[in-house]
């Protein structure tokens, strides 16, 4: 009798359950093998950690049926320790995070003067490397096809999907803040490719921060929690003491007439997004960085906690507003259409429409009344790109707060059109 012939029995029956989309317990693995169900329970979690999901008392198997059945046998033959996998599977894991990580380097090297070029040429090869590893994983095709069906080759090898197309394959008539974060980042890629821009660091940071999370999410969920790139990873060192005027200075530069094309393609691209998108951490991170102080000089507590704006209420937000004002990144406060400023003002404000909306804008003066470029007030600015009036989230909250009296709200009634 052969060592590996449950191994082999084990083998026919995760891809039978595979090719028939079926879930499976431990006892009807353990059945189907003759081992004990004590020693069939271990195998999913350790061994076979790749291939199979639990969900309950109940497991699926992903990924067996593409493995010869030596492959298995060698998945199964390492024990508690990582496997190695050379599949085309794995080295297209392997690929991605290698250039994730790479990526990460690129950007938080002091040295390095264009950051944001060099951490999205790295980082889409990795995207593209997890999608071809995802399909590879799901039997999908992911190669350009001539009019006959047949393959395309250049130099000799298969010409695959670039990144676009795998976005658009893998989320098949969707429109989410992952998928516009991408594909934000390769025209970024292509409008900067033959200019020299290390000004727009600063202003697409959030941008690159929520791909690098997105990406270690996609990873973990379709891969498992042992692909995870934390243990890589750790906060990137900053430099205070001139932040603020290297940051004023740098906004002033991306206003300069060389990066117009850039700055268009940024401003017209995030305006034409759904405001939902643009507001999502996965679309742009946009977090506080507090300093966390610990109960004793040797407290072992973190020096610093992260903070999710979204999980925060608008008390709490104001809050942390008034305390970490000195250390938050410079960004435009001017991002509402007057669209969204209706729908968050009518919560809290029954009846509250865009005609309604027009009467406050003049009646409180916030905007021209012509469009005039260059202008920016106190609740309202002209934005270039956009080509119009957008507004801030304070002119929601004192619209919110004036038209909860009743007076005032007759006075901006009576405003004429």
């Amino acid at each position: 009798m052969s060592r590996y012939d449950k191994v082999d029995l084990a083998y026919e029956f995760l891809v039978a359950k595979e090719k028939e989309t079926e879930t499976f317990t431990i006892a009807q693995l353990a059945e189907a093998t003759g081992w004990s169900t004590g020693t069939c329970s271990t195998y999913p979690s350790k061994r076979w950690h790749q291939y199979v999901a639990k969900d309950g008392t109940q497991y699926s198997s992903s990924g067996v049926s593409y493995l010869s059945k030596e492959e298995f046998r060698s998945v199964h033959s390492q024990k508690l320790q990582k496997t190695e996998d050379f599949s085309t599977k794995g080295i297209l894991v392997h690929k991605a995070k290698e250039f994730a990580l790479l990526a990460v380097s690129t950007y938080n090297n002091p040295y390095t003067e264009f950051k944001t070029y060099g951490f999205i040429v790295n980082i889409v090869i990795a995207y593209t490397s997890l999608f071809h590893a995802i399909f590879e994983k799901r039997g999908s095709n992911y190669f350009h096809l001539d009019e006959n069906g047949e393959p395309i080759f250049i130099d000799g090898e298969e010409k695959a999907w670039e990144l676009s197309e795998c976005c658009d394959a893998f989320w098949q008539g969707e429109t989410n803040a992952e998928k516009a974060n991408i594909k934000f980042l390769i025209g970024l890629r292509n409008k900067i490719e033959h200019r020299s821009l290390p000004a727009i660091d600063l202003a697409v940071c959030g941008e690159c921060q929520s791909a690098l999370s997105n990406f270690e999410t996609l990873l973990v969920e379709e891969f498992g929690d042992d692909h995870a790139l934390t243990a890589n990873l750790a906060i990137a060192m900053q430099l205070t003491r001139i932040s603020e005027q290297a940051q004023v200075d740098s906004l002033k530069q991306l206003q300069k007439e060389n990066y117009k094309v850039v700055r268009e393609y940024m401003e017209t691209y995030r305006n034409d997004l759904n405001d939902d998108i643009v507001q999502s951490q996965k679309y742009r991170i946009r977090a506080f960085l507090v300093p966390k102080l610990g109960n004793h000089a040797k407290s072992s507590d973190i020096a610093v906690e992260f903070l999710n704006v979204s999980n925060l209420s608008d008390e709490e937000i104001e809050n942390y507003e008034q305390g970490v004002a000195f250390i938050k990144g410079i960004e435009n406060p001017f991002k509402l259409k007057p669209s969204k400023v209706v729908e968050l003002v009518e919560k809290k404000v029954k009846g509250f429409n865009m005609t309604l909306h027009t009467k406050c804008w003049k009646f409180y003066e916030a905007r021209p009344r012509e469009v005039e470029e260059g202008f920016k007030g106190e609740y309202s600015s002209f934005i270039e790109g956009f080509d119009h009036y957008l507004y801030s989230m304070r002119w929601v909250k004192f619209l919110i707060k004036q038209l909860k009296n009743k007076q005032k709200m007759a006075e901006v009634k009576a405003q004429a059109i």
